[in-house]
């Protein structure tokens, strides 16, 4: 009898140790599924921690690509790669250090930040709820096409703040950008990914054969080649008084001074092609004094032209 006993208490235990070990992963997995769930418009998966890492870092090929559209990307804690885990490591934690850098607010700066790869492993930037700290592409393939960050590329976070090379990009509730800054422009071409600025007219809803993929911080100014700075223009319109405003603000900066620039998007109702612009650039002295202070206000509608010149 006490045997049995004995057993029935061995068994009772042995279940209650099993449903704990349940429970357990039941909410390990809650939280890898939950702790990214900011409504992304992208799947998201959570890496685990230090040794699947390093067997998945270690498998890692870098490839050039472009025109590539991903819905896939990998996030994990940045502490994995500043624990001097090899010198595979390395370049990512000193590219973790500088981005960490670019961020001016010390609650923006308190995280949890997360490391983000596309589904090529290749190392995207930085993700902290709803800001993504970031450089754009800059290295180009064999045919003269920038090679381009695919988190950039990819539908927008709502409600985020990008950082991306010294531009601040901020989106509204549905992921579109609303308001572009730049307190520094550099007077740099960085290059184009055709496939990437085409597809921008389908991908937000524009015209194709009516509309440009038009440029947010403009190409001469070292604006980025992927979706984060693309929006489906008037042909007219960006060939036209936006690139007069582009022009003006370049030669401000050939000529010295230093250019901030500032894009406010305008929508109607829930479209993802703008309706109109508010563009501005002012340029300043080595002083600090404001020398040029130049405005356009740019209708984007179907409709004939009504936009107003840039005034002083």
């Amino acid at each position: 009898m006490n045997k049995l006993n004995c057993k029935a208490n061995l068994n009772y235990f042995r279940k209650i140790r099993i449903a704990a070990k349940i429970s357990v992963i039941a909410c390990v997995a809650l939280i890898a599924c939950t702790s990214f769930n900011f409504n992304n418009p992208f799947i998201h998966t959570q890496l685990s921690k230090s040794q699947k890492i390093r067997e998945w870092w270690g498998n890692v090929v870098l490839v050039k690509y472009y025109k590539v559209n991903f819905s896939t990307f990998y996030f994990t804690d940045i502490s994995e790669f500043q624990n001097g885990y090899g010198q595979g490591y390395k370049y990512l934690a000193d590219s973790i250090r500088t981005l960490l850098t670019r961020v001016q607010s010390q609650r923006e700066k308190q995280g949890p930040w997360v490391a983000v790869f596309d589904n090529r492993k290749q190392f995207c930037g930085i993700l902290s709820e709803n800001i993504v700290v970031a450089d754009a592409g800059k290295n180009k393939t064999d045919k003269g096409q920038v090679i381009m960050n695919m988190f950039l590329n990819t539908l927008h976070l709502p409600t985020g703040h990008y950082i991306v090379d010294g531009i601040d990009y901020y989106t509204d509730n549905l992921g579109r950008i609303k308001k572009v800054y730049c307190s520094n422009v550099i007077l740099r071409g960085r290059g184009r990914n055709r496939g990437s600025q085409h597809y921008s007219v389908i991908f937000k809803d524009g015209h194709p054969g009516l509309d440009d993929a038009g440029h947010l911080i403009p190409q001469q100014l070292y604006g980025p080649t992927e979706q984060i700075n693309y929006v489906p223009q008037k042909k007219a319109l960006n060939e036209g008084k936006i690139r007069t405003l582009e022009i003006k603000a370049a030669k401000a900066k050939r000529m010295g001074y230093k250019v901030s620039y500032e894009i406010h998007i305008l929508y109607r109702g829930e479209e993802k092609r703008p309706c109109g612009f508010e563009n501005n650039f002012k340029s300043y002295d080595n002083t600090g004094k404001i020398v040029q202070n130049v405005s356009g206000i740019f209708d984007n509608t179907p409709a004939p032209e009504r936009e107003n010149s840039p005034s002083r």
